[in-house]
């Protein structure tokens, strides 16, 4: 397997020699916020950030992994203590910056991997303005439930589930166990009315909703059936995919 080309351990000489192989620039991005009592506030970077790294040992020096970018959008969070957001503008300017950045050196091709679905949307959006402006092709892909949804069925996990759920926990179990708290797994502890709020989102009914409206305790879903086994086969499957969509952007 070859050795992922990881920006922030290289000197500029040690990029500049390798740099006319690099095809493709992968940045993960993360946030910093609350994930109920079951990981920490960096659960979303740490995932980011080792999926970007496993990606890198396949595609050795035809990718090169960007610093981790650990605050995202997450307004929704703000009502649970030591959560930190970015502002929509602010968040799109350091997109642009980034990428900026990486033009003045010659790349053309970048992939956000992200492990915070707030991030998604603005990536997406921000996509055809990097193209207008700098001629970058910008690509983003998740890293985590999104990508095993079929695998999630076949193990009955919970329907409303994607945040600081069973299957969350599990990739952190997997990746990062130092940052789940294993003697306080929970499940959700959903307010009355969340099934009125379940129905009034999925229909369009807001774009934005708090977490403190629906969940007590901030989770989602159910940690307590969260397992390291679940992990490992989840990110066995998220590192085919992610891989086979480089194949495809670098062909």
């Amino acid at each position: 397997m070859s050795k992922a080309l990881i920006l922030e351990n290289m000197t500029w000489q040690e990029l500049q020699k390798v740099k006319d192989k690099v095809e493709l620039i992968i940045i993960p991005v993360g946030s910093t916020e609350q994930h109920g009592p079951n990981t920490t506030f960096s659960t979303d970077t740490i995932r980011a950030k080792k999926i970007g790294e496993m990606i890198g040992d396949v595609f050795g020096d035809k990718v090169l992994i960007a610093p981790t970018l650990p605050i995202g959008l997450s307004y929704h969070h703000m009502k649970f203590p030591g959560t930190i957001t970015f502002s929509l503008e602010t968040y799109l300017k350091i997109l642009r910056d980034i990428c900026w950045s990486f033009k003045q050196h010659g790349f053309k091709k970048i992939l956000f991997l992200s492990g915070h679905g707030g991030n998604k949307r603005p990536i997406q959006e921000y996509a055809s303005e990097a193209k207008k402006e700098f001629d970058m092709d910008i690509y983003m892909s998740g890293i985590g439930g999104s990508l095993v949804t079929d695998l999630s069925n076949e193990h009955g996990f919970s329907k409303f589930k994607g945040h600081a759920c069973e299957v969350e926990t599990s990739q952190t179990m997997y990746l990062a166990p130092e940052h789940v708290r294993y003697d306080s797994l929970e499940k959700a502890k959903f307010k009355d009315d969340t099934k009125y709020l379940i129905k009034k989102y999925a229909h369009g009914g807001s774009i934005f909703w708090d977490y403190r409206e629906v969940t007590e305790n901030g989770a989602l879903g159910d940690a307590t059936k969260a397992s390291i086994e679940f992990g490992k086969e989840m990110n066995e499957i998220v590192i085919n995919k992610i891989t086979e969509f480089i194949e495809k952007i670098i062909l």
